[in-house]
């Protein structure tokens, strides 16, 4: 029975503490390995090893602490939240990522190796109290404020050794640092350990339920639990290394793949400077070669050679420099060397300088280096017959340069291939200086590909006394075979005799002679020879021997055989082509180069596509011609016939103008008699005043002013006549304002129909609409005004009918005269007045005819404007289909149907 509020006391498995001290050592192993490999991979993969070894890491370090928890014991019934345990995973992977993350950059400084530590401690303390808080018991669990403390200042202590050890070790792999790994592992492993027991030492569990008591079974399960989890932990982490040995392997396998390409890629290098060196035999052109190809190779600045003079100082021979950089070609440099350098040099050492400012050179030479712009340099000897003759010096003038190791084997031995080129040429010159007399063999020699005879024109029938290999290669004839004999042998029936007769002509005459010959081989296969004869004399001027050397020129030959074929085949081609282009050229678009090849043949495919084109664009513009014809045909007709109708309109508005000037001329006619009229009445009145005397003469002018009066009255009638006339003539107006109105509709639905070409037609059309409407309005004065006049004129020959029986009824009285004098005077007064107003109406009458006949003008302008417009838009028309026709001719021309 167990006492409440009293801590219990706990026990652990010395077994699984074993385990979980091992699981923790296996994991602090891994982390060191793992963080080798981090460091070590590159791109992708260097993201991979650390996602994948921080997981690891992670459960390892998680596995020692569960399974060291599984250790722990206590006399009541223990079980575990299993969604609390797997989250306390967590921050042991994100720890394990910090510290593969820091222990694989390039540095560490002080401050992120503290931090570092400081978190991934945080880390792995908060694993662990994750993990008891996922225990579950019948008792309260507190913590020793102390040994708390001191538990997480061991884990972040462990932590930031663990990532000092991992960051010395990373890139470490020999058995010495295999043993500190080990070393390492041990003392993290147990500094975890530490930890977590610490942990576990500062909880104090008091009981809720002393009845509760553990069981044997419960206790078995969890130590079989932790048997489990450290098998399964022993997997996964001897995987991961397992993992990392093989990556490590083939990681080694790649870098010495590397490394002897690396070094076949100097051989080769070497190699190749060494065969350009040596390609040519000249002094000049052997020092040219090495400058050039050493600063390729090393990519420096400036590569020279420095000869020696006796007193040590020196001119630079040989140069090859970067842009940017001064030249030094040909500067003498009077810079004593020390007797050390001397000796060193004549060894065969290299000198090898960073940084020239810290090589501790005297003020001389520094100044030179300076002069020059040199930060570093590598300085080889040239050496021949044992004495140093040369120097060998590249130049970095940009900044100072490390130099590897293999570009100061690459100078040395460069240097020394040099010394043995300057040799041979040197060798080579003494050599051909004392052999001037032996032209012969020199030249033999010189011409060794090519088939050397020698005869000696001396001997009878100048026969062959040497010929060299490549002689019995050409010919087939072996030098037991040819020797002795005269060249003739080689000649068969197509052998040219202009060409032996030109050969015999420079014997006869010891002239130099080159031809192109046709031989026979042994085989009596032909082959064609470029043959060059030359007379050797001896120091009398004498010939003593003839050398002959032939080329095989029978490939050349045929080639040039080869080349006047396809020239024809291609003569014959381009001869088809031109047929074809010519027949286009006439308008023929049917034609077409067929089964051409070559690059011929892509001309031809280009005239094809262009005939192709050619034969759309002239079908296209047929149709369009076609199309444009049949449009103007059909638009020409309604554009005369709206020209003739607004010709129409304009001769009946001059027809209607006319009509109104004469009734103009016929009011002002009116008028004039009105007015008249007012002057004899005027005369009547003032002549019955003055005197009773001339009542007959009164009578007399009575009776006159009647027939006056009764010939105004037929005029006016005449005039009242007339207005039916000019009604009809409005009328008239009226259906050609109708008619033009009419046509406007029709002229803008035929130049919407056009489209744009129809924006003339439509111009025209509003212009004709406009006057029509001008003329409706003046159509419609006119009418009011004959309406007016009508009225007028009614009533005035009412008036007058009247008069004219008054008059006519006092004539009967015209005997009392005197004493109706009176009446007279007042009636003439009345005439007056009536005449008076006659002449008024009639005056207005013929303003407003004026203003008719001002509006008609006008109407007749513009319909005349309206009619030569209509004939302009007509002669375009008509223009344009002229057009389109010479375009239509000129397209029929081409043939495009075969």
């Amino acid at each position: 029975m167990l006492t409440a509020d009293v801590a219990i006391s706990s026990s652990y498995d010395p077994r699984i503490i074993s385990l979980s001290i091992a699981i923790a050592v296996l994991a602090a192993y891994t982390a060191l390995d793992l963080a080798g490999r981090v460091t070590a991979a590159t791109s992708w993969a260097k993201t991979a090893w650390l996602i994948g070894g921080a997981i690891v890491m992670g459960i390892g370090i998680w596995s020692m602490h569960f399974v060291a928890m599984l250790a722990f014991s206590l006399p009541i019934p223990m079980t575990y939240d299993m969604l609390t345990v797997l989250l306390s995973i967590l921050p042991a992977i994100i720890a394990s990522a910090g510290a593969l993350f820091l222990a694989s950059r390039p540095t560490l400084s002080f401050w992120q190796l503290i931090m570092g530590g400081i978190l991934m401690g945080i880390g792995i303390a908060s694993m662990h109290y994750i993990g008891m808080s996922a225990m579950r018991i019948e008792a309260n669990t507190t913590y020793n404020p102390l040994l708390f403390a001191v538990s997480i200042a061991i884990a972040i202590s462990a932590s930031i050794v663990a990532l000092s050890v991992a960051f010395q070790l990373r890139t470490q792999s020999s058995t010495s640092a295999g043993l500190a790994r080990i070393f390492g592992a041990l003392i993290m492993g147990l500094a975890i350990a530490g930890m977590h027991y610490t942990g576990m030492a500062a909880a104090n569990f008091t009981p809720t339920n002393p009845k509760a008591i553990a069981t044997g079974a419960m206790k078995d399960s969890l130590t079989w639990l932790a048997v489990t989890i450290g098998i399964a932990t022993f997997v996964i982490l001897g995987f991961a290394l397992l993992t990392s040995f093989v990556d490590r392997q083939l990681t080694q396998q790649v870098k010495l793949l590397e490394k002897q390409e690396a070094e076949a890629r100097r051989s080769q290098l070497f190699t190749e400077i060494t065969l350009q060196i040596r390609r040519s035999l000249k002094s000049e052109d052997v020092l040219y070669t090495t400058v050039n190809e050493i600063r390729q190779a090393l990519k420096s600045d400036r590569v020279v050679i420095y000869r020696f003079h006796p007193d040590l100082s020196g001119t630079i021979v040989a140069e090859s420099v970067a842009d940017g950089w001064i030249k030094t070609i040909g500067k003498t440099v009077h810079d004593p060397f020390r007797e050390d350098y001397i000796a060193m040099y004549t060894s065969g050492e290299v000198r090898a300088t960073d940084n020239v400012n810290e090589a501790g050179y005297t003020n001389c030479h520094c100044q030179i280096l300076e002069d020059f712009q040199i930060k570093g340099n590598l300085v080889a000897p040239i050496i021949i017959n044992n004495q140093l003759i040369s120097i060998l010096c590249v130049h970095q003038c940009s900044q100072p340069r490390h130099w590897q190791k293999f570009e100061i084997d690459l100078v040395r031995h460069l240097a020394i291939q040099v010394g043995i080129a300057l040799e041979q040429a040197s060798l080579l010159n003494e050599f051909q200086q004392s052999q001037k007399v032996l032209r012969l063999r020199d030249r033999a020699i010189a011409a060794a590909s090519n088939a050397i005879i020698i005869t000696d024109p001396r001997a009878i029938d100048n026969p062959i006394i040497f010929c060299n290999p490549a002689f019995e290669t050409i010919t087939g004839y072996s030098p037991e075979e040819a020797v002795g004999r005269n060249c003739r042998f080689l000649q068969g029936p197509d052998t040219d005799p202009a060409t032996i007769e030109q050969l015999r002509h420079a014997v006869r005459d010891s002239l130099e002679c080159q031809v192109v010959i046709k031989n026979y081989r042994k085989d009596k296969t032909p082959y064609w020879s470029e043959l060059t004869i030359s007379p050797v004399r001896d120091s009398f001027g004498q010939v003593i021997n003839y050398i002959g050397v032939q080329a095989d020129i029978t490939r050349r030959k045929q080639a040039e055989e080869e080349l006047k074929f396809s020239q024809k085949a291609m003569h014959c081609q381009l001869l088809e082509l031109l047929i074809n282009v010519k027949e286009a050229s006439k308008g023929n678009l049917t034609v077409g180069a067929e089964n051409l090849v070559g690059e011929v043949g892509v001309v031809a495919d280009v005239f094809n596509t262009i005939i192709q084109n050619l034969r759309q664009i002239v079908n296209q513009v047929k149709v369009a011609a076609y199309q444009v014809n049949l449009s103007l045909d059909e638009n020409s007709g309604v554009i005369q016939q709206l020209a003739n109708q607004a010709m129409t309109q304009a001769e009946e508005i001059n027809y209607a103008l006319e009509e109104v000037n004469k009734l103009n001329l016929f009011i002002q006619t009116v008028a004039d008699d009105a007015h008249q009229l007012s002057e004899i009445a005027d005369k009547t009145s003032d002549t019955a005043a003055t005197t009773q005397a001339v009542i007959d003469d009164t009578i007399e002018s009575i009776f006159n002013l009647q027939q006056t009066i009764i010939e105004k009255v037929n005029k006016v009638k005449r005039l009242g006549e007339s207005s039916p006339k000019i009604a009809f003539v409005v009328s008239l107006i009226k259906q050609i304002v109708l008619q033009t109105n009419l046509l406007a509709i029709n002229a803008n639905i035929e130049a919407a129909w056009v489209g744009k070409e129809g924006r003339g037609f439509t111009i025209v059309a509003e212009q004709i609409g406009q006057l029509a409407a001008q003329c409706l309005e003046a159509t419609k004065e006119v009418q009011q005004m004959l309406e007016n006049m009508e009225m007028e004129t009614s009533e005035v020959v009412k008036t007058i009918q009247i008069e004219t029986r008054e008059v006519l009824e006092k004539a009967s009285t015209i005997k009392d005269a005197k004493q109706n004098l009176g009446q007279i005077l007042e009636i003439s007064r009345q005439i007056n007045d009536l005449a008076e107003s006659i002449n008024n109406a009639t005056v207005s009458q013929a303003q407003n005819s004026s203003a008719i006949a001002s509006r008609m003008q006008h109407l007749v302008a513009a319909s005349e404007h309206t009619a030569n417009s209509s004939y302009m838009v007509f002669n375009s028309l008509q223009q344009t289909q002229q057009v389109t026709l010479q375009l239509e001719d000129s397209v029929n021309a081409f043939k495009t149907d075969a």
